[in-house]
């Protein structure tokens, strides 16, 4: 969904007055009398689509609420992401724990199974 506050660089507070004056200066800027580059006509249908939802007050409320759903959502994905990594990354550490200990463990049996055989041979002589 676009931001039609951030595509006129407005507060979501901004009165009308506020949102005219930002279209205007945006408007001039973009215009494909004005601007004869292809992205800037394709900027100024958005702009015109910005200024036609927010400066209309029935239109610009379905859309803020509309607006704070998206964001209620995204605020939800980004905390079940930021779960998901957490386990991820306590898993990856119990893993790697683990692979320590194994790792500790085998040096240690390595080193007793030696020093047995070492006390075997010189038993033998």
């Amino acid at each position: 969904m676009k931001n039609y506050y951030k595509i006129l660089n407005v507060s979501i507070k901004a009165t009308k007055e506020e949102i005219k004056k930002a279209y205007r200066k945006l408007a001039k800027q973009f215009h494909p009398d004005k601007n004869p580059d292809k992205e800037a006509e394709e900027k100024f249908k958005i702009i015109n689509e910005a200024h036609e939802i927010l400066i209309n007050d029935e239109k610009r409320k379905n859309y803020d609420f509309l607006l704070y759903q998206e964001q209620q959502r995204n605020i939800k994905i980004n905390e079940e992401k930021e779960k998901e990594r957490q386990y991820q990354t306590s898993y990856s550490n119990r893993v790697d724990i683990n692979w320590g200990s194994i790792i500790f463990g085998t040096i240690i049996f390595i080193l007793g199974a030696w020093v047995i055989s070492g006390m075997l041979s010189n038993s033998k002589k």
